[in-house]
């Protein structure tokens, strides 16, 4: 944090000499790592991964949440286990002292979750968020031109969703790791537009594949999101070799990585 302060400071003094000024509102500092937030289910949530809890659960005595058997690293939950189980996190908490945060600077606020350019990002290192929030704003975009998406030119608002709702659901996908979450997310948005458009309601039981070539769409969304990476994956490898996004392609972190998988 020291080092960080320092770096920020002599940043800040290279504008103040060039007649610029850094605005300390805007200016966040978010701190990443596996102690971020978790993406929790809304029914029955794990205490450690946050994802739905079934029948091969235990409850833990000490923060009284449920646990799954693998979260709780065991193949089946037995009578004798329930009586003295402790999850990992109240284990550390027992173990360690966490100490605060410092802060940063005086006037800089530090942040879980913060929007740049357009882009949410989160200290889980995770694009569930940007998705989401691409997701929202693809509606956003779907009500304002909802006159003509509920029209009876079924090609016309294929192009019209193609260009206005699509693209804005695509921005910044370039840089989106997808798992099945976010594609889930985004393919769910999008059949629900797509049966909007033509009609449909959910009881009909259409093929969304039949109502797309009705419109028009070739490519699902997530495909299209993923063709994006490519893409930029492309404009990289074209850069010099002392290029930074180069560098950052055989970049190795210090230190081990651990246990689990990443």
């Amino acid at each position: 944090m020291e080092e960080l302060r320092r770096r920020f400071q002599k940043w800040r003094e290279a504008f103040e000499t060039k007649g610029l000024r850094v605005s300390l509102k805007k200016t966040k500092v978010m701190v990443s790592g596996r102690e971020g937030e978790l993406a929790r289910s809304k029914i029955d949530p794990c205490g450690v991964c946050g994802k739905r809890v079934m029948a091969n659960s235990v409850l833990c005595l000490k923060c009284m949440k449920w646990i799954h058997g693998r979260c709780a690293k065991v193949n089946g939950v037995t009578p004798r286990l329930a009586t003295d189980f402790v999850c990992v996190f109240c284990m550390r908490i027992m173990e360690e002292v966490v100490e605060p945060m410092e802060s940063f600077y005086d006037g800089v606020e530090t942040v879980k979750r913060f929007c740049c350019l357009g882009d949410r990002l989160n200290v889980c290192c995770g694009c569930e968020m940007a998705v989401t929030a691409r997701a929202r704003l693809g509606w956003v975009k779907f009500r304002e031109c909802e006159e003509l998406l509920h029209g009876k030119k079924f090609l016309l608002k294929g192009r019209i969703h193609q260009t206005c709702v699509r693209s804005a659901m695509r921005y910044g996908s370039e840089t989106w790791c997808l798992r099945e979450n976010e594609v889930a997310i985004l393919r769910q948005t999008e059949s629900a537009m797509i049966k909007a458009m033509c009609g449909v309601k959910l009881m009909d039981k259409k093929n969304t594949e039949e109502l797309m070539v009705m419109l028009g769409l070739k490519e699902t969304i997530d495909k299209l999101a993923k063709a994006n990476g490519v893409h930029w994956y492309g404009h990289v490898l074209r850069r010099e070799e002392d290029d930074i996004l180069r560098k950052a392609l055989c970049f190795k972190v210090e230190g081990q990585r651990r246990r689990g998988r990443p």
